[in-house]
């Protein structure tokens, strides 16, 4: 597993306990399922993007690169809760 500062391991855990839309928070092997995502989202929370666009940017993980239906309210609540985290 790569080596997080505290805003990435703030921003795993949220995707891993929040997001996580294709359920395996509760399986440790698994704790490492959503880890390519969080760079990116860290990235976009600091450099300006809102609420929405990271938002947005799950639905389009979870739709896109999952195949999943997705979920805008659980993508909604989980960017919320990294802009807390890293601001």
């Amino acid at each position: 597993m790569p080596r997080f500062d505290l805003f990435h391991e703030k921003v795993r855990q949220i995707l891993l306990t929040d997001w996580d839309p294709i359920g395996v928070r509760d399986v440790p092997a698994a704790s490492d399922e959503y880890n390519q995502y969080v760079a990116p989202i860290v990235k976009m929370a600091k450099t300006g993007k809102t609420i929405l666009e990271v938002s947005e940017y799950l639905l389009e993980i979870e739709t896109g690169a999952m195949g999943l239906k997705g979920n805008r309210g659980r993508a909604r609540v989980a960017a919320e809760k990294i802009f807390h985290a890293v601001r």
